[in-house]
């Protein structure tokens, strides 16, 4: 299914929302930048359908790992390597 981003949503707004999802999930940006992002989601269908998978992926892995706490450094290394990968998309 080809959805097209809203015309006032330019790819600039939807890499900064995409990149941020994973903050804006475990609530780690302020008002301001979640009242941004929210907003955009509810206009660009494309960010929105992103976000509702990086959202199951989320629950899948609290469900199944809930209890299990990951070393500080293997979190680091996880988040970079998420990094470059969304920059290849």
């Amino acid at each position: 299914m080809n959805v097209e981003r809203p015309e006032d949503a330019s790819l600039d707004d939807c890499e900064h929302v995409l990149e941020r999802v994973y903050q804006f999930l475990d609530n780690e940006v302020d008002e301001a930048t979640g009242d941004a992002i929210r907003h955009h989601l509810s206009m660009c269908e494309p960010c929105l359908e992103r976000f509702d998978v990086e959202e199951a992926v989320k629950s899948l892995v609290h469900r199944c790992c809930g209890g299990d706490v990951a070393p500080t450094y293997l979190r680091a290394k996880i988040v970079s390597q998420l990094t470059v990968i969304r920059k290849t998309l």
